[in-house]
């Protein structure tokens, strides 16, 4: 029995000296998975500049650096009542025109382009018409035959006064000189229709300079971007064709829909606050132009035109539009409210990032009530004082988005 304890102690020990040489006795502590998570999100902080728990984002001090993160409060405000509603942005209809040509013909030169900027005057292209070829051709003649019959006709009126000439020659060449008239004036209009100006008409010569007489251009009513372009090389343009659609895209039309209950508070002159998904921090001004006198009635709303001004072209035609119209405000009460430009589109939800320290941010979801200017008021999910981020916010998403879809690591 005593060789039995002692045999067995010897195993014990022997297979604990085996452990230490291992590495996974006592000498070396187990990792655990706490200290593995740790090690990687600091392997992603070092990574990219930052760091991520659920609804939460932590950027380091380098990356905070070149960021241009701005925070406002959470706090009471009087905000004036508010209609959002639906719209649509357009072209100018008073800025947009059909280009095209007053005569047949076939299109030998192709200047203009889908999306090209163009000026006033600027040629988009040039065609060859044979019937305008043969206008100018007539209208030479009859210049001419106009000159040979007034000369002859102001010689004869010399000599009839003198009595040198009978008076037969005389009316004979005053009626040549009137037919004469005719004809070249109705030559000169003829041009006119086909869209020649009159200096241009003026110096038209046989051996004319530059093209031959039967091309002519179509050109840029005013300055403006070419938006259709409906034209190729050798085709042959008729004038019910709409080969070019130019439009001054400087200024817009947004159409709105607006209900019957708030068509007391939309008149011309209002301003509008314009949205659009494109550029949701950002916020356009419009006035109100013109309000229908005609209520729809499947949906009981009446359109409204508001007109503006889109000098850095970043609105476009098609888009779709949230407007914001204020209203006096029907009240004294304060309500919680934050800068519009704080609120992001997260997961379908409107979302806001919270300043949790200097650099650590959190995410959440919020319940919004009214517009006003550039405010909304908040319902429930943030506090007054808490501080949320209105510039830099995007960044914070794409991080977040990122994270989400499993991009997070391993940069």
């Amino acid at each position: 029995m005593r060789q039995k304890i002692i045999l067995c102690t010897v195993i014990i020990a022997a297979f604990s000296v085996i452990q230490v040489l291992s590495g996974c006795g006592p000498g070396r502590p187990e990792k655990t998975k706490e200290g593995d998570a740790a090690h990687d999100n600091h392997a992603d902080e070092q990574a990219d500049g930052h760091s991520e728990d659920e609804g939460h984002i932590r950027l380091s001090p380098d990356a905070l650096k070149t960021l241009n993160i701005k925070t406002a409060p959470v706090e009471l405000r009087a905000l004036g009542g508010g209609i959002k509603t639906t719209a649509v942005i357009e072209t100018d209809g008073t800025r947009i025109a059909h280009v095209s040509p007053r005569i047949t013909g076939r299109a030998i030169n192709i200047k203009g382009l889908l999306g090209d900027r163009v000026t006033k005057g600027q040629v988009l292209a040039e065609l060859d018409s044979i019937e305008l070829g043969r206008a100018k051709a007539d209208y030479l003649k009859a210049r001419a035959g106009l000159q040979v019959a007034e000369a002859n006709y102001r010689r004869e009126d010399r000599l009839y006064k003198k009595q040198i000439s009978s008076e037969k020659e005389y009316l004979d060449a005053r009626g040549e000189f009137l037919r004469s008239e005719a004809e070249f004036n109705t030559a000169r209009e003829t041009l006119r229709l086909l869209g020649l100006g009159d200096e241009e008409i003026k110096n038209l010569r046989w051996e004319g300079k530059g093209h031959p007489p039967s091309h002519f251009p179509l050109v840029a009513p005013f300055d403006s971007t070419v938006i259709e372009q409906h034209i190729v090389l050798g085709e042959l343009i008729k004038p019910e064709d709409r080969p070019y659609t130019v439009a001054d895209l400087t200024h817009l039309w947004i159409q709105l829909d607006v209900y019957e209950k708030d068509l007391g508070w939309v008149n011309t002159g209002k301003e509008v606050d314009i949205k659009v998904d494109s550029y949701p921090e950002e916020q356009f001004k419009g006035k109100v132009t013109y309000v229908s006198d005609i209520l729809d009635e499947s949906t009981r709303t009446a359109k409204a035109r508001v007109e503006m001004l889109n000098a850095d072209m970043k609105l476009k035609p098609g888009m779709f539009a949230t407007a914001i119209i204020s209203t006096p405000s029907t009240g004294t009460k304060e309500v919680l409210s934050i800068p519009i430009s704080a609120v992001q589109q997260i997961r379908g939800r409107p979302s806001v990032f919270i300043a949790e320290d200097q650099n650590g941010f959190e995410l959440r979801e919020l319940s919004l009530g009214t517009e006003s200017g550039e405010f909304i008021e908040v319902l429930d999910g943030l506090e007054p004082g808490e501080k949320v981020v209105t510039s830099g916010g995007f960044y914070l998403k794409s991080l977040l988005l990122k994270e989400e879809l499993g991009e997070g690591h391993g940069h």
